[in-house]
């Protein structure tokens, strides 16, 4: 009954997930240093315009706009490689 019920919260969870590709659409305007590449309910992804860094910027209820640095597997920053 165990694994039913995992199985169900995973199946749940992956539907709930959603991909999206194609072009990035800069959202935040010209006056932000950030552009917004990914936006979900619960976070947005988004680079710095001159170093290309990325973020992980929070829109949750209770740390709302917190900023994570996003990084590779070897520790260094994550460099966004579009446009």
């Amino acid at each position: 009954m165990k694994k039913i019920i995992a199985l169900m919260i995973v199946v749940v969870l992956l539907a709930l997930t959603g991909c999206r590709e194609g072009n990035v659409e800069d959202k935040s305007g010209d006056m932000s240093e950030f552009v917004i590449i990914e936006s979900t309910y619960n976070w947005d992804i988004v680079y710095h315009k001159e170093t290309k860094v990325m973020y992980a910027v929070s829109q949750g209820k209770y740390n709302g706009g917190n900023f994570t640095l996003l990084v590779n597997a070897d520790g260094t920053p994550m460099i966004y490689e579009g446009e």
